[in-house]
């Protein structure tokens, strides 16, 4: 969250706040008087050199609202219970996803997403497009979720404050939140937040409604910080997310294919509980943050009527991680040279379990611990070189195997600031995995087979680039550009047999994967905009074929450019925007495999903030203006039993919503 202070020249400020503007502080001098606290969640990236605020713009609803338009990053699912994260082609479990410090690794069933994250309640999203940091575990990158907090709500001249938000979308959703904060005393402040979302069957570009989507989404969150002093805090949260509903079998397809294959509907719940405590460090020359976790997944699913053999009951699955990670920084001189110390653990214990008619089927476990240190030597003001080793060691304990896998990896980078517009940078970082478990909902455990010469996946990520930065009156620039490649040394794939009898976990070969992302962005007074571009594409080294990604399609996404143009007119205390997006065709395929299809899609957005009601603001958007018929690279393609299970988004969705904050 963040504050903006605005004064009768607020015309180009408040664009500049809640746009694409670059977000460097610069301006902040140019402002004083007023003070308003604005409600939204702010995103940044690596693969930009900017950093923007949706400011509850965007009315999001499903985490792609925030994080399509991000270079190299996707998101697919339309429903509900799946929400799934894609980074240069790698999916959620090869990335390492934290909300509030807490890991949300899981592989729960491939009909439906790991992540049950709430849009509306998110403070920050920092997405790192590829691991270039020993700090982080992910073989893609990393994204890291902050939810909001009490104090962050408060103008400096309140102690308690209280948030009322109604929304209303016609494709086909309804939504509410009531948010209480305060400071309890000089050191204590709470938050207490509610949201109530209820969805329909939506109805995609070609006019088709969906099967199996009708449900009801309620988010609650207690938040207490404690502030030992000014550079010590506390943070306690508790955090409950349930999705209920009668929902199709399978939904990661479009409503004819899950009704095609299930023609009944099986009342679900999908709960996650997670409860952290953090404590963070912020001094001069040492900050830190350790989170101390637990986040506990679970799906029950009532599938009775299904007439599936050894599933026609009522059956769940759990997936829970506690853990503990302790990140710090420290500013020292060696030499006569400041160092940027980074060091830290982590460490994951990861239990999935599954219960079949109340039975319990199996219950297994990973433990992960990680150790690392990075520094990053000025060697001049302007030139720096970063170094760090990590030592991993990964231990599954599954009904496959129990098996122990380690390794050392590293990092190198440099980077260079030719002057006060232009720095250049370069990374390299190996990498290492170790075999996931099996899904847990499915009941394979006891009939898969983990090949005896499995290694553990490794690997190499490099990228160099460069950005320019420029502020020339009232004119701000932005480039960010940056080349990558990603090797996967013995990529891992699970293989059904063909009698789907049993299932065989091995090493299938190396991948290389490739590509860029380019990010511009021009702001000139009330106006500012962001055209990016990204592309990257994935093949086994040896023979140059696409690599599958599960549904017999292929893993790779197709180019994406996205625009974004936002005008603050003053005279009506509104911004006015507009979003586009060309994906182009993806031919990178397996044999035998379509296309993943073109398409374009059209979002327009316009927020009131009506000067003389600062408490109040009024959001109004047209998704897909144009009704298209498409489906996001990142979601379910492809044929299976030779029905489509293309999963298509939404057409065109009318949005309003309202919010009171006083």
């Amino acid at each position: 969250m963040k504050r903006v202070n605005i004064n009768n020249q607020k015309k180009s400020l408040i664009c500049l706040a809640i746009g694409l503007a670059l977000s460097n502080g610069a301006f902040a001098d140019e402002i004083s008087t007023e003070e308003v606290v604005v409600w939204g969640t702010k995103v940044s990236s690596s693969s930009e050199s900017i950093g923007t605020d949706d400011l509850a713009i965007k009315q999001a609803d499903h985490m792609s609202d925030l994080l399509r338009d991000i270079p190299g990053v996707d998101v697919g699912g339309t429903h509900s219970l799946n929400q799934r994260i894609n980074i240069r082609g790698f999916d959620e479990t090869d990335i390492d996803i934290r909300l509030d410090g807490a890991s949300q690794h899981a592989n729960m069933f491939h009909h439906i997403g790991n992540l049950t994250l709430n849009p509306d309640i998110l403070k920050s999203a920092d997405i790192q497009v590829g691991n270039n940091s020993v700090a982080q575990n992910g073989l893609a990158g990393a994204v890291y979720f902050e939810t909001k907090d009490g104090k962050d709500l408060l103008n400096l001249d309140e102690k308690f404050g209280v948030r009322l938000h109604a929304g209303y979308a016609t494709n086909a959703s309804q939504q509410g939140s009531v948010t209480a904060y305060g400071q309890l005393t000089e050191q204590v402040d709470t938050m207490l937040y509610s949201n109530y979302v209820s969805n329909g069957n939506t109805t995609d570009g070609a006019g088709t409604e969906n099967f199996g989507a009708e449900g009801d989404i309620k988010n609650t969150m207690v938040k207490v910080g404690f502030d030992l002093s000014p550079i010590h805090r506390f943070e306690f949260a508790y955090d409950f997310y349930h999705d209920e509903g009668d929902y199709s079998a399978r939904p990661d397809m479009n409503g004819e294919a899950s009704e095609y294959f299930t023609d009944v509907l099986l009342p679900t719940v999908y709960d996650r509980n997670t409860i952290t405590l953090n404590y963070e460090l912020n001094t001069e020359k040492h900050s830190g943050k350790v989170s101390l976790y637990s986040t506990e997944t679970e799906i029950e699913r009532d599938e009775t009527e299904t007439g599936w053999t050894g599933r026609d009951s009522v059956n769940t699955a759990t997936n829970n991680n506690t853990g503990l990670n302790a990140t710090f920084q420290s500013e020292l001189s060696v030499a006569n040279l400041n160092n940027q110390l980074t060091y830290g653990l982590d460490y994951i214990n990861q239990t999935s379990s599954s219960a079949y008619d109340g039975i319990d089927y199996m219950e297994e476990s990973t433990k992960s611990t990680g150790i690392f240190i990075e520094n990053k030597i000025y060697i001049t003001d302007a030139l720096s070189i970063t170094t760090g080793l990590r030592y991993d060691d990964y231990r599954r304990y599954a009904e496959t195997s129990k098996t122990d896998y380690n390794d050392v990896t590293w990092s190198l980078g440099s980077d260079w600031k030719i002057n006060n517009n232009w720095s250049i940078f370069a990374n390299t970082r190996s990498l290492f995995k170790g075999p996931e478990l099996i899904e847990t909902f499915v009941q394979d455990q006891y009939t898969a087979y983990l090949a005896d010469d499995i290694k553990a996946e490794t690997g190499m990520n490099t990228q160099v680039g460069f950005s320019y930065n420029e502020l020339s009156g009232a004119h701000r620039y932005g480039v960010n550009f940056t080349v990558f490649k990603t090797d996967i040394d013995d990529y891992i794939v699970e293989t059904y047999a063909s009698d789907y009898s049993y299932l065989t976990i091995e090493n299938s070969g190396d991948v290389e994967t490739k590509g860029f992302e380019l990010s511009s962005t021009y702001s000139y007074e009330q106006f500012s905009g962001k055209l990016a571009y990204a592309k990257s594409d994935s093949e086994y080294s040896d023979s140059g074929l696409a690599v599958n990604d599960g549904d017999n399609v292929s893993t790779d996404m197709g180019d994406s450019i996205a625009l974004t143009v936002n005008y603050y007119l003053d005279s009506i205390d509104t911004l006015f925007g507009w979003n586009s997006t060309f994906v182009l065709e993806e031919d990178n395929v397996l044999d035998g495999a379509s296309n993943k299809a073109a398409y374009n899609v059209h979002n327009f957005y316009a927020q009131w903030l009506p000067a003389d009601m600062e408490a109040l603001s009024v959001t109004f958007g047209i998704d897909n203006i144009f009704d298209e018929e498409y489906v996001s690279h990142a979601s379910r393609t492809g044929l299976a039993r030779g029905i489509t299970t293309d999963d298509y988004e939404p057409g065109r969705n009318v949005k309003l919503s309202v919010a009171y904050q006083f």
